[in-house]
C-alpha cells in the first residue's frame, strides 16, 4: 500500500498497519513516527471538514472540570476503597475527564497517544453533532476511556435518560483497567488492578456504577432509592450486548437496599471464588 491508500483505509475504518511499512524512513521507528503524524493530521482535517458549520455549545466560562470530576467519582471512591487510599484515588481522577467540543477537538485528537483511540474520539465528536461516524455508520458513542483518561462529548449535557452518566460509567472502567502500582498504591500478585472485576462483567460493573451513582444523586432517603430502582428496572435498563439486564436490575436491587451499595456491586461483579481442590481420600 502507499501512504495515500493507508490514510484512506485509516479514515474509513480506524485500521492501520502497525509497522507503517508504507512510509519511508531510515528505520522502523522513523516510519512509525511519520505514519502516526500523517494519519493524525489527516484525521483532524477530515473531522474539521465534516463538522464545518455545526457545533454544540462549549463548557460554561469558569467551569471547573477537576471539581466536577471529583464530585462525580467521590462517592464511588469512598464506597469502594479504604480511607487511606481515598486521596490518592481522587488525585488520580482530577485531570482524567476531557469534554470534546468544537473549540478543543483538534488539540484533543493531536494529544491522544493511540491512533485507534483518536479515531474513536473523532467519531464520538461527530456523533455529538448528529453526523455519522467516519465509517458512515451512526455514531451514538458519548463516552470512552483510555487508561485513566475518559473522553466525553458535549452531548453528555443533553442526555434525557435520568440514569445515564457517562462520566461515572467511564470512571468505573478505569478501576479495572489501571494497575495499583501505577497509581502508587500497595499491590500484590492477587490485587494487581485497582479493583478485581470479572472480565466477563466489566461492562455490567460500569452500568451498575453508573445507574447507582445517579440513584444516589437523586434520592433523599431509602424509600427514594427503592422507587428510583423500580423505575430504572421497568423503563431504563440499557440494551447492550454482553450485559444481562435481569442481573443488572438484581445487582442494583441489592445495592439500594444495602448500607454500602458500592460494595454489593463489587461483590456481584468480582471473579468467582473457586474452592481449593482437595484430593480424594486414598483407597484403603
Amino acid at each position: 500500500m502507499t501512504p495515500a491508500q493507508e490514510t484512506r483505509r485509516f479514515l474509513a475504518t480506524g485500521d492501520h498497519d502497525q509497522l507503517s511499512a508504507a512510509w519511508p524512513g531510515r528505520n522502523r521507528f522513523e516510519q512509525i513516527c511519520k505514519a502516526s503524524n500523517a494519519l493524525k493530521r489527516a484525521l483532524v482535517l477530515e473531522v474539521i471538514r465534516r463538522a464545518q458549520g455545526r457545533h454544540l455549545g462549549s463548557l460554561p466560562l469558569g467551569f471547573d472540570r477537576s471539581q466536577y470530576t471529583r464530585d462525580k467519582v467521590s462517592p464511588m471512591v469512598r464506597g469502594l476503597f479504604p480511607a487511606r487510599e481515598h486521596q490518592i484515588m481522587l488525585t488520580l481522577f482530577e485531570n482524567s475527564l476531557i469534554f470534546v467540543a468544537h473549540d478543543n477537538v483538534e488539540q484533543v485528537l493531536n494529544q491522544i497517544a493511540y491512533l485507534e483511540t483518536a479515531w474513536q474520539v473523532a467519531n464520538l465528536y461527530l456523533g455529538s453533532l448528529g453526523l455519522p461516524g467516519l465509517d458512515g455508520k451512526p455514531a451514538g458513542l458519548v463516552g470512552l476511556s483510555e487508561e485513566t483518561t475518559f473522553f466525553v462529548s458535549m452531548a453528555y449535557f443533553e442526555e434525557k435518560d435520568p440514569f445515564a452518566d457517562y462520566v461515572a460509567h467511564e470512571a468505573a472502567h478505569v478501576f479495572h483497567n489501571w494497575k495499583r502500582d501505577q497509581a502508587g498504591l500497595h499491590h500484590t500478585r492477587k490485587s494487581e488492578f485497582l479493583l478485581t472485576i470479572d472480565f466477563r462483567k466489566r461492562e455490567l460493573f460500569a452500568f451498575a456504577c453508573e445507574a447507582y451513582s445517579r440513584i444516589l444523586e437523586q434520592a433523599k432517603c431509602p424509600a427514594d432509592r427503592r422507587r428510583l430502582h423500580a423505575d430504572y428496572a421497568a423503563k431504563w435498563l440499557p440494551a447492550c450486548d454482553g450485559v444481562d439486564r435481569i442481573e443488572l436490575a438484581d445487582i442494583l436491587a441489592e445495592a439500594v437496599a444495602a448500607r454500602n451499595g458500592w460494595k454489593r456491586i463489587l461483590q456481584r461483579c468480582s471473579p468467582p471464588k473457586h474452592p481449593q481442590f482437595t484430593y480424594p481420600n486414598a483407597l484403603p
